[in-house]
């Protein structure tokens, strides 16, 4: 575009030069060249062989706050009190007369006293008049300062991108969007699928492990190009181990310096998806536990009112029995609803008090006791321990359901120890049972929410899988822990601590 330019102007000069009075033509080359310097965006200077200002062009007057009067045959070092005084540019300056040299795109960062802090990029080159035996300097100054800033925020505006990039906590891929070759592929996406970038860059989506089908791989990338947009719920993936997962698959197209790339963010939706499910199991378990109570209850008083005149004194009582106990059943399980209801929310408020575990135990036992009779219950505890801070209602529902939890747990007719001891500071109190006994690797999983196991010979075990996760909330809430421990064919202990110096 340059040499166009010059070819241009050699033209029209060349044509008024052509057949006219010498005079004339200098005139008129004159006013032509003088309309092309005015014209000009960037401004421009003449400096002469002192560097003093000849002339320069409207622009500079304009940007540089500076009068013709105040400019011309002042040295360019003093004008608007020495702003243009730069020790770096006034050598260069000094140099391009006396050894004919020239300098382009100079930049300087500095503050103007008149028109504040600017980059500039500077032009200088020496212009020799054959006829008048004079040396000239033309300075040409181009105000880069908003570019500058644009090319800033460009370079940090990637920065933050390539960190989002590299910190995602999604799966992130780059496309090319004509080749579907994969261009960029972040960590997060190389541990979730377990290949390494190099075997994942510049490959076709299609041509990695984890994307099986091809022939949909590929009528998918048709109809991302075409809609530039597309998303999978529940993609199923392979990692490089075998294991399948489940992802969010969303990918769209968007230009990049003058291309279009795809991105795809690759979400792992497994563990949802599985919570999802356990959800709808336990909202059906939850339904089924407290039907059943409710049935019987309803039963039992339906019977009553009907039939009073033909029952005997010992069926209505049989009757009331059975209607009473599965109140007390419904009444445990809306309990522990509320109790993880209460410390979801975080609204899990204590009333803690001066108590003796004892008290609290023996009440729990005699609770179970009277709903099963099915199981031998012991209490065995020192017979001095110290009154511990605690919530009794609370401390007795974590007795309840251990209680309970190992009543489900254990064959008919044995026993169910409860305990206690004092250990560091701390009193530990423990429930055991002759049951089946807990997996080691099951022991992690029985405290995790809508989790029930199911040892051998007990398949029918009733319960919605909350007892464990209330005591562990209520324990925590206590500045407790616990735990438990099993051996398979032993039976379990389950343990739980509570600080003996908690105040009220």
């Amino acid at each position: 575009m340059a040499s166009n330019m010059r070819k241009l102007i050699t033209e029209d000069i060349q044509g008024f030069l052509k057949g006219k009075h010498p005079e004339q033509a200098l005139q008129e080359t004159l006013r032509y060249v003088q309309s092309i310097i005015e014209t000009m965006r960037d401004p421009l200077v003449v400096l002469d062989d002192s560097l003093k200002v000849i002339s320069a062009n409207q622009s500079f007057y304009n940007i540089f706050l500076v009068s013709p009067d105040d400019a011309e045959g002042s040295l360019i070092y003093e004008l608007n009190d020495g702003q243009w005084d730069i020790p770096k540019l006034r050598e260069l300056l000094e140099e391009i007369l006396p050894k004919n040299t020239s300098f382009n795109d100079f930049e300087i960062d500095h503050d103007f006293p008149v028109i504040g802090r600017r980059v500039m990029l500077l032009n200088a080159r020496r212009i020799y008049s054959e006829g008048h035996k004079t040396q000239r300097i033309l300075l040409g100054i181009e105000d880069i300062t908003e570019r500058k800033h644009m090319e800033q925020e460009v370079a940090a505006s990637e920065v933050r991108y390539r960190r989002l990039f590299e910190t995602a906590q999604d799966g992130i891929l780059i496309l090319d969007a004509k080749t579907a070759q994969i261009e960029d592929v972040n960590p997060f996406l190389v541990d979730m699928l377990g290949f390494s970038q190099q075997e994942l860059l510049g490959k076709k989506l299609w041509e990695i492990g984890p994307v099986k089908d091809i022939e949909a791989s590929q009528k998918a990338f048709k109809e991302l190009r075409d809609s530039e947009y597309i998303r999978y719920e529940d993609l199923p993936l392979e990692t490089r181990e075998g294991k399948q997962i489940q992802v969010e698959f969303v990918s769209n197209v968007y230009p990049v310096n003058g291309r279009k790339v795809i991105q795809c963010n690759i979400r792992d939706v497994t563990e949802r998806k599985k919570l999802d499910q356990l959800k709808d199991e336990f909202i059906g378990m939850v339904s089924h536990e407290l039907s059943s109570p409710l049935t019987i209850i309803t039963g039992s008083l339906n019977t009553i009112l009907s039939e009073e005149e033909q029952l005997s004194r010992d069926e209505m009582h049989h009757l009331l029995q059975n209607a009473a106990l599965s109140a007390d059943t419904l009444s445990q399980l809306l309990g522990n609803l509320l109790e993880l209801s209460r410390a979801q929310a975080d609204r899990l408020i204590l009333h803690v008090e001066p108590i003796r575990i004892d008290i609290v135990a023996k009440n729990a036992v005699e609770r179970i006791k009277e709903q099963y009779s099915t199981h031998k219950f012991f209490i065995d505890f020192p017979e001095v321990l110290a009154p511990i801070n605690a919530d009794p209602l609370r401390i007795e529902r974590i007795l309840y359901n251990l209680l309970d939890n190992a009543r489900k747990y254990s064959p008919k007719g044995s026993e169910i120890r409860v305990f206690a001891r004092e250990e560091k500071g701390r009193l530990i109190i423990g429930v055991s049972d002759q049951g089946a006994g807990i997996l080691k690797s099951d022991q992690v999983l029985i405290f995790k929410p809508f989790e029930r196991l199911k040892p051998a010979g007990f398949e029918g075990a009733k319960g919605a899988g909350l007892g464990l996760l209330v005591c562990r909330r209520l324990v925590e809430v206590h500045g407790g822990q616990i735990w438990v421990e099993s051996t398979p064919g032993q039976g379990s202990t389950f343990f739980f601590s509570l600080p003996l110096s908690r105040k009220v």
